[in-house]
């Protein structure tokens, strides 16, 4: 079985997920996907970000309010679904 690790952030709404993919894939590699059945709270457009890029992103995301309130980061981990924080 292959071994899954990524982070995931999931959007208030269609119009943020989209902004976000906008905003983010300007300077880093990002993938839209489906929101995981594991997370309830959220619209079904979240966006896909590789180990390597989330420390990046976060940068990005938090010099962007409109998207930071709208959005919720998420670590996947094989089957696990971990909320995370934009403070970290």
């Amino acid at each position: 079985m292959r071994k899954e690790h990524y982070y995931l952030l999931a959007f208030n709404s269609t119009h943020f997920a989209i902004s976000a993919e906008t905003y983010l894939s300007k300077t880093i590699h990002v993938t839209i996907m489906p929101t995981l059945r594991k997370i309830t709270a959220s619209c079904g457009i979240s966006i896909r970000i590789e180990p390597e890029n989330y420390t990046k992103a976060v940068e990005l995301i938090n010099s962007n309010p409109k998207i930071k309130k709208n959005s919720m980061p998420y670590e996947i981990s094989d089957e696990n679904v971990i909320p995370l924080s934009y403070e970290n």
